[in-house]
């Protein structure tokens, strides 16, 4: 450990945790990095693996319906008509539909790991929710214990209590804030430009490295200023490929040889695809980011999905429901919110038909909800739960041959039949 490592957090500088009361930052930074690139939030979102990843997980997570539930005996049952299920099925505000307010929180969850949004009470009603900017806004924890929100505005800091805020958090490190995505991963984005950069340079140069004019004799200041105006951008720009040269005066031109086979150059931008991916727990399979577009992990396109779902959308999903429940919710309320995620696995035809088959077969499923799913029209006597017979106990099988027969008249069989 460096010597000056406890003297550094005793003022909260160099470490992960915030101090125990005041401001609870969540990691930011400068924008510039060691590749030489400033990396501004709007130029990291340029980035076609962090707007992939961003767009992956935002239209994940707001496609999947939200449905709200009340705890029965026998499990639970929807809410039909409840303030907070109203704000999230018809309307959030007056300007968004429910889509657009979750995937704008969603998209501001998984750029910076923090979303905001007020929350507007009509008593202890909520009738409203609106969408903050997270770059203006800072936790702060008061000598009493208590938590405030202040907000930056053109008129000054705004102070909102706990109760007006809804705050999805993602990881970090003190459960206040979450720790800012965008600033840790700075450098992984810094270098990722860096390679943007040179390589949009070298195909604006034609495709060609930079190269040097050599002169026989020294040059005095005057003909070094001639010779950078006559010859400097001859050659940039694909226009000025090949076009021709007439050197004069004993000078010599010489392209430097700095090949981009040589630099891994393409071997690079494809690592910064999947460092990057990782950084938001995308597989880098899914924004087309491994070996030739395709990976081997998992094998078949349905474990894809599920791995995805679990390990980089749940968290998404039980911020969202903790969230909720948390802030929006009263404590004593039975009300819950939950994603329902059985569309997002989409299954084959013959899976789907095995599975459905499976679960009515046993008595697990009336036929009219394994038609629901299907998007089917309810049928009559399909309301039942029905098993299949075939396999019984072997001490019932005694029972089954001992009981009588009823007479029954026979029926002839058709003459082909009998013969």
């Amino acid at each position: 450990m460096n010597l000056f490592t406890p003297i550094l957090r005793l003022f909260n500088i160099g470490g992960l945790s915030n101090p125990d009361k005041g401001y609870q930052n969540a990691g930011g930074g400068s924008i510039s990095t060691s590749s030489g690139s400033s990396v501004t939030d709007e130029r990291a979102l340029k980035i076609s693996a962090v707007w992939s990843c961003v767009q992956l997980i935002s239209n994940s997570v707001a496609s999947l319906p939200l449905n709200f539930y009340t705890k029965t005996a026998d499990g639970r049952e929807e809410v039909d008509r409840d303030p907070v299920e109203a704000l999230f099925k018809r309307s959030p505000n007056q300007v968004m539909k429910p889509r657009d307010f979750r995937l704008a929180m969603t998209v501001q969850q998984a750029l910076w790991n923090n979303a905001y949004a007020e929350i507007t009470w009509s008593g202890s009603r909520p009738v409203a929710l609106m969408p903050l900017r997270p770059g203006r806004m800072t936790p702060f924890i008061n000598n009493d214990g208590s938590l405030t929100y202040h907000y930056s505005t053109q008129e000054g800091v705004k102070i909102y209590a706990q109760k007006d805020i809804l705050h999805l958090k993602g990881f970090g490190t003190d459960g206040v804030v979450g720790s800012d995505r965008s600033s840790y991963a700075r450098e992984a984005y810094g270098l990722t430009v860096a390679t943007e950069d040179f390589a949009a340079k070298q195909f604006a140069n034609g495709g060609r490295p930079g190269g040097v004019i050599s002169f026989s004799e020294f040059l005095k200041p005057e003909q070094r200023e001639q010779a950078k105006a006559l010859y400097e951008g001859l050659a940039e720009g694909a226009i000025n490929s090949n076009k021709l040269w007439v050197l004069e005066g004993g000078s010599e031109y010489k392209a430097l040889d700095f090949a981009a086979d040589q630099m891994q150059m393409i071997g690079t931008r494809a690592q910064q695809l999947s460092e990057v991916a990782r950084f938001f727990g995308v597989p880098d399979v899914m924004i087309g980011a491994g070996s030739n577009g395709s990976s081997a992990w998992p094998a078949s396109f349905e474990q894809q999905m599920l791995s995805f779902l679990n390990f980089t959308i749940q968290p998404y999903l039980d911020e969202w429901e903790l969230a909720i429940k948390d802030a929006l919710l009263p404590r004593s309320s039975d009300v819950f919110a939950d994603h329902d995620v059985s569309n997002f696995i989409k299954m084959d035809s013959t899976s789907k038909a095995n599975y459905l088959s499976k679960l009515t077969q046993n008595g697990l499923m009336t036929r009219n909800e394994a038609r629901k799913p299907l998007n089917l029209p309810r049928v009559d006597g399909a309301d039942e739960l029905t098993v299949q017979t075939n396999l019984s106990n072997l001490d019932d099988l005694e029972a089954i041959n001992d009981v009588p027969q009823t007479d029954q008249p026979t029926r002839e069989l058709p003459t082909q039949v009998q013969q």
